[in-house]
């Protein structure tokens, strides 16, 4: 069953870039896909950034280090932009809408492509739910260990991981997701 729209030559979109070596990092981006590959089980598209859904400081922090596919069959590599060079995030999307735009042309899975921003703010949150709670789960598991008892970072048990993070984070959960079932999902 197809869990993802796709998407045609010349339509605008809403995606989220990542690299291949820092997958979990993430960048939403609105644009407007100039070429397609078809693949049957996920198509690939050629896109042209428009807009930036991110700040500035996080864009500079990751981006500028991280390696995009640029042709289909391309390896990734560096956009070759630099970092010091903006100083407002609209100065780095006119950058992307010059006459030599097509060098900084993205290749993005369609699932990581939405038709509005709506759509990718879920999207995007739904990602981040998962990573986060991937890594909270490595955490919980690694603080326990015995022979890191000593360390402030450690705790007893599971139990106590759990007790701590209801402290710090209760009033974030609600119905249907409760705290409790959000813990018992980490196990």
């Amino acid at each position: 069953m197809k869990k993802h729209r796709i998407f045609n030559k010349g339509d605008r979109v809403y995606a989220l870039l990542s690299s291949y070596a820092e997958p979990n990092i993430m960048i939403p981006v609105g644009g407007k896909i100039v070429d397609t590959k078809w693949d049957p089980v996920n198509p690939v598209y050629k896109i042209r950034i428009l807009k930036f859904f991110d700040s500035l400081h996080f864009i500079k922090k990751h981006m500028f280090d991280m390696k995009f596919k640029y042709e289909f069959d391309g390896r990734a590599r560096l956009m070759p932009l630099k970092r010091e060079d903006y100083n407002v995030i609209g100065d780095l999307e006119k950058r992307f809408l010059d006459t030599d735009a097509e060098r900084f042309y993205v290749i993005v899975e369609s699932i990581m492509c939405t038709k509005t921003k709506i759509l990718l703010k879920d999207l995007f949150e739904n990602v981040q739910f998962y990573i986060i709670s991937k890594n909270l789960k490595e955490i919980r598991e690694i603080s326990a260990r015995p022979f890191f008892r000593d360390s402030s970072l450690s705790v007893d048990s599971g139990y106590e991981f759990d007790a701590r993070f209801k402290k710090g984070w209760a009033d974030k959960f609600s119905e249907p997701m409760t705290i409790e079932k959000y813990l018992k999902s980490l196990t």
